[in-house]
């Protein structure tokens, strides 16, 4: 049968697997600005339709249905207006689905995205808000409008969930509740702890476990449905101690399975014991990159995924390797990755990732040996000639060895553009991305570099940048910059900053402090004011504390100068160089009020400042009207300033 399907696969792919091999062309901006057309497909558990978001030219986003194997999209949920995203997509059954969304909302000095939770038929009937219980205005609700509050899907009840919820019986403490995803109806499952908390469930839907949030420490308890009571199952202090992170909990064998960096500077999966309150045995283990999720099917561990130059995967449940290496066999080259199944893991929707094009979807029918492409996600760059992105490896200055990525297509003299990532807790990898490609196809040389602090990389190299904006991590980029010179490897004379979020800080203070070094500055939903925004969306007490130790202390008075001082608005008078600010009014990560203060402090002087504010725009501009905006704005103000 693997012979047969790969051959089926292979025949449906020559078409449409390679690039052309043509002269490449310079493309408009719009054709890099451009959403993916969807997300999150899911396949309903009988295998027959793939739920997916939908990303219209419009500003509001959709859900479709589609026929298991077909472009055939059918519209069953429309969201109300602009400002609201699909956050998930799940299957409660094959009949209906859930829908998490989320808005913003800004309250009590605080900016936020709220939570919603819609269920629907496949057919888009019966749809059901089920309402998540809100604060009252005298409460610290921050920590509850996550957008996504799902506890256990119950997977052997298909007319239920279990959903964490808040009440003012439990003093607005969250609880855990099922829920019917028909009715909305609800009933108590397990009580609050009168804590901060959130919850994960278990494979047989009786116990749940829960992690407490106080101060920096963090104590996990167990409830189960017989014993109607908390047990305290272990604590930790984070910062102090190394931690761990419970992804699931085995009933049959009293374990938990977590994220842990106790045994490694990577971090790692592990089964532990909570009857011997010992580590029984390592399901996943690195030397060089962190875990970054755990797989599940059926409440029983799966695999792992984790990120390298591109996205990995390590399946050890029998089934799901050998599907895996027949789909590796059978993509080659073209770093494909299972995402999504049905119950009986005959269909198969596998993405492809390239360092030289955007990804696809594909699905696979075993049963029936059929398979090939389902969605080009980016259609107008497809069959487009880009060069790839290369690894590269550099010493920094005080001689860490950092990694990044360049792309120059083998010409030196491109004028160069850095792109300094976000998080600043993130990471660059090798996967093509259409806003760094609009600067290759455009002429430029792109450099990323994933300085210390970055994450994927260990809690050694993440803890490096900890308090160290403006500072060590500023000076990464400027010694990749320099590497980059000193390589001969694009013309860094002729160069432009381009950052978005931590990005858009970096840009900022570059303008700022190293103002006649690139040639322009470009900052999309940057920070400008470290204070301010620390102020503005950390309310709590615990995300104070943990900004204290990984942004910089913001208790003290000597504390508040020093991020002041390597805030770029305080040094706005010393902009030299033209500078664009690009935000979105919906952005609730970076408010935009961080780059209209920095614009009209700039403007006041008539410094060289220009502001794009885009309506309703959220911190990934993720809607094609804005995102079209904002791309063409920001091409043509680097070629306006590089020659």
């Amino acid at each position: 049968m693997k012979k047969i399907i790969k051959t089926i696969i292979a025949s449906a792919l020559l078409s449409i697997s390679t690039p052309s091999l043509a002269q490449s062309e310079t493309l408009p901006s719009s054709a890099f600005s451009q959403l993916n057309i969807v997300e999150q497909p899911t396949i309903s558990p009988n295998g027959e339709l793939i739920a997916a978001v939908y990303n219209t030219d419009g500003a509001t986003q959709q859900v479709v249905i589609s026929p298991f194997g077909k472009v055939d999209l059918t519209t069953i949920l429309k969201l109300r207006n602009q400002s609201e995203r699909i956050v998930k997509l799940r299957w409660v059954n094959n009949e209906r689905l859930l829908v998490s969304a989320d808005y913003p909302e800004h309250m009590y000095g605080s900016s936020r995205r709220v939570g919603q939770l819609f269920a629907v038929n496949k057919d888009g009937s019966e749809l059901k808000e089920i309402k998540l219980r809100k604060l009252t205005d005298t409460k610290d609700w921050s920590w509850l409008v996550s957008g996504d509050q799902i506890v256990s899907m119950l997977p052997h009840d298909p007319e239920h969930i279990l959903l964490q919820q808040v009440s003012e019986r439990d003093n607005y403490f969250p609880s855990v509740y099922k829920i019917n995803v028909y009715s909305g109806s609800s009933e108590k499952f397990a009580p609050s702890l009168q804590k901060p908390s959130y919850f994960i469930g278990d494979s047989t839907g009786r116990s749940v476990v829960a992690v407490a949030v106080e101060d920096l420490t963090r104590t996990f308890y167990l409830w189960q449905e017989d014993a109607g009571q908390w047990k305290e199952i272990g604590s930790y202090e984070a910062f102090e101690e190394d931690g761990f992170t419970p992804v699931l909990y085995e009933p049959a064998n009293n374990t938990l399975i977590v994220k842990t960096y106790q045994k490694s500077d990577k971090q790692e999966v592990w089964r532990y014991s909570l009857d011997t309150d010992e580590w029984v045995e390592p399901l996943f283990q690195n030397e060089t990159y962190d875990v970054a999720s755990v797989m599940e099917h059926n409440g029983q561990v799966i695999g792992f995924g984790y990120t390298a130059d591109m996205p990995e995967v390590e399946f050890i449940a029998p089934a799901f390797k050998q599907r895996q290496a027949l789909v590796e066999n059978t993509f080659k080259g073209m770093n494909p990755i299972v995402v999504d199944f049905d119950k009986s893991v005959n269909k198969l929707l596998v993405k492809t990732y390239s360092a030289s094009g955007p990804s696809r979807f594909y699905f696979i029918d075993l049963a029936n040996k059929a398979g090939g492409l389902w969605m080009a996600l980016q259609p107008a760059l497809e069959n487009k000639q880009f060069p790839a992105k290369q690894p590269i490896e550099f010493e920094a200055s005080d001689g860490l060895v950092l990694n990044g990525y360049l792309i120059n297509g083998g010409d030196a003299d491109r004028p160069l553009v850095v792109m300094p990532h976000g998080g600043p807790w993130q990471r660059d990898t090798q996967v093509f991305h259409p806003l760094e490609h609009m600067f290759v196809n455009a002429g430029y040389a792109v450099l990323q570099v994933n300085f210390r602090g970055s994450s994927g990389f260990g809690s050694s190299y993440e803890a490096r940048g900890y308090g160290e904006w403006g500072q060590r991590m500023q000076q990464d980029v400027l010694d990749g910059v320099a590497w980059v010179k000193e390589q001969q490897l694009a013309d860094v004379d002729d160069s432009c900053v381009v950052g978005w979020s931590y990005g858009g800080y970096v840009s900022l203070f570059a303008a700022t402090n190293t103002p006649t070094q690139f040639n322009c500055y470009v900052s999309i939903a940057g920070v400008s004011d470290i204070n301010a925004i620390l102020e503005d969306t950390r309310a709590g007490e615990t995300a104070q504390m943990v900004d204290n130790i990984m942004v910089g202390d913001r208790d003290s008075e000597q504390g508040k100068a020093h991020l002041e001082a390597i805030s770029p608005i305080a040094s706005f008078g010393k902009l030299k160089r033209p500078t664009l600010l690009v935000h979105g009014t919906g952005d609730v990560v970076v408010p935009d009020d961080q780059s209209e203060a920095f614009y009209k402090a700039a403007k006041g002087y008539n410094l060289p400042v220009e502001l794009l504010l885009l309506e309703n725009g959220t911190h990934s501009l993720d809607s094609n009207p804005n995102r079209k905006q904002a791309f063409d704005r920001v091409i043509n103000f680097v070629k306006a300033n590089i020659e």
